[in-house]
């Protein structure tokens, strides 16, 4: 044992070194194999979502930075930092947009609720803070809105009670729903949907103008099939199913409005299928990261992933999306879009 630590003191930079040289080389390859050979399912699509965080080992090298001898190790350290922003360069949106002039503005707020969670008025206060036109929730509370008088007055055409949604979500507007429904199979069967995930309606927004609200909460692809941990087929053939439904009414140039929990990545190929046709409005005008979903109480400080969304026709022009990560009881954070049509 005596010569092994004997070694080591004399070697450990060398090894440290090599060690993180043939780390970054496995990440290095695992990222090039995605990107030449994407995979929709198994644990390197898995690998996949979390792929900018393999990077953090780094930063157990930064306290062996300072000694001295420790020049080689200080380069690869940057190496890795310089492969980092390769793979993963910053993402810069554009500026909040300016509305078209004679153009109706909608604002609009999307939060995964998880209303069996205590509320302490969170919904109330963030209504009455950011006075969206159209409130989208997935796992509400539908008891907590029926006593909820004065945001039933607030928004007086409403959708939460069991027979008009989905399970556990909630649409509330300030303007006339003309129409609404759900979309689920013709024939009653769930070989796609477990349960019924998405609830549309039609607003009219007056002077001539509609717009169609989707409000969609997919299957979680994490431990939602017996014995499986990261499963996202039935996820992914919800999604299919959305995009189908979608694709005409985009080809008839709705004015479209689609949020919600999608329980998705942008890392994940069905995030492709889910933004066909659409504009994904953090990208176009969103400020940070846009990252929703992690811990409750660490979300202010960083959010783990992007998984809850707001998706616009290519003919609603997206003036400005906050995402607001304040510690309100739910994993997930709220988006606030404003947009023009």
């Amino acid at each position: 044992m005596d010569w092994f630590l004997h070694i080591w003191r004399k070697q450990r930079f060398k090894a440290l070194t090599i060690i993180t040289l043939l780390y970054l080389l496995v990440v290095d390859i695992l990222l090039l194999g995605d990107a030449l050979f994407p995979q929709r399912e198994g644990i390197l699509a898995l690998a996949d979502i979390f792929a900018p965080y393999l990077f953090i080992p780094l930063l157990f090298l930064l306290p062996f930075l300072f000694w001295r001898f420790t020049s080689v190790l200080r380069v690869v350290f940057v190496l890795g930092l310089l492969l980092f922003t390769l793979w993963f360069p910053p993402r810069f949106s554009g500026p909040a947009s300016d509305p078209t002039v004679g153009a109706q503005q909608v604002r609009a707020l999307t939060w995964n609720f998880r209303g069996r969670n205590k509320r302490d008025g969170y919904l109330r206060n963030i209504i009455n803070l950011q006075e969206p036109n159209i409130v989208a929730l997935q796992e509400a509370d539908a008891n907590g809105l029926d006593v909820a008088t004065d945001l039933q007055q607030k928004y007086p055409y409403h959708l939460y009670q069991q027979d008009e949604v989905p399970p556990g979500e909630a649409l509330l507007s300030q303007y006339p729903i003309v129409a609404h429904g759900i979309l689920q199979a013709s024939d009653g069967s769930r070989t796609v949907w477990d349960i019924p995930r998405v609830m549309w309606a039609r607003l009219d927004l007056g002077k001539g103008k509609t717009l169609l609200v989707v409000n969609a909460h997919p299957i979680s692809a994490i431990q939602t099939v017996y014995n499986c941990f990261y499963c996202p087929q039935r996820r992914d053939n919800q999604i299919k199913e959305l995009n189908t439904f979608l694709q005409p009414l985009l080809k008839q140039h709705e004015h479209l409005l689609l949020l919600g929990d999608m329980n998705t990545s942008e890392r994940e190929m069905a995030y492709q299928d889910l933004v066909t046709g659409l504009q994904d409005t953090q990208l176009a005008v969103g400020t940070g990261v846009g990252n929703s979903w992690g811990w409750r109480l660490l979300n202010q400080v960083w959010a783990v992933l992007r998984i809850d969304y707001i998706f616009v026709s290519p003919n609603v022009k997206p003036l400005q999306l906050d995402t607001d990560c304040t510690a309100r009881g739910s994993q997930h954070c709220i988006l606030i879009g404003t947009f023009s049509l």
